[in-house]
């Protein structure tokens, strides 16, 4: 009779250790957004003036599907931010150029209606899907987030993160370029 009542027990009990080393996986970083050799890519700083308050535009970052099946955007965060805060995350089909860098919100006219920029069918990052794309693909996937500057000085962020998914796999993606916010001059 101790062994019936035992045997759930140790059932419930290997489910729950179970269930919690589901929760603490890592995520891979050798996912489809990864092409072979982009570790090589370097890194950078774009720095932009803004005002405490104000607005600014991170469109510099392609999302490309170098895998064979569809991904899903789970989470977009800013990797070591200081004195900036994520507003929305977008994703923006171009066929020629990235939208870019530069402050207020939306982007300038210029850069949402250059030539490929299809800002007008622009999309939620979060919960977007991306399909497949060739090594050649002639439309772009072109990242662009609406930032806040919250601090009078020390704006910064290191990157962005990407966490997504790809049927049961999940997997994060770190862009190479990090910003500086200059809130006490008009220039960088």
């Amino acid at each position: 009779m101790n062994v019936r009542r035992t045997l759930p027990a140790l059932v419930l009990l290997a489910a729950l250790v179970t269930g919690c080393s589901t929760v603490q996986h890592q995520d891979s970083t050798d996912g489809p957004l990864d092409q072979p050799g982009d570790s090589d890519g370097g890194s950078g700083v774009e720095c932009i003036p803004a005002k405490t308050g104000g607005s600014i535009f991170f469109g510099g970052d392609e999302l490309h599907n170098y895998g064979h099946k569809a991904l899903v955007i789970d989470k977009i965060t800013l990797r070591k931010a200081s004195g900036v805060r994520l507003v929305e995350a977008l994703i923006v089909s171009n066929s020629s150029s990235f939208i870019g860098y530069g402050h207020g919100w939306p982007p300038d006219p210029e850069a949402r209606t250059g030539p490929g920029i299809d800002w007008a069918h622009r999309r939620k990052a979060v919960g977007a899907t991306i399909s497949p794309q060739s090594d050649h693909a002639k439309v772009a996937n072109n990242l662009v987030l609406h930032l806040q500057v919250t601090a009078a000085s020390g704006a910064r962020m290191a990157g962005i993160q990407v966490r997504y998914h790809v049927d049961g796999s999940a997997y994060m993606w770190d862009n190479a370029l990090g910003l500086t916010v200059e809130t006490k001059k008009t220039s960088c």
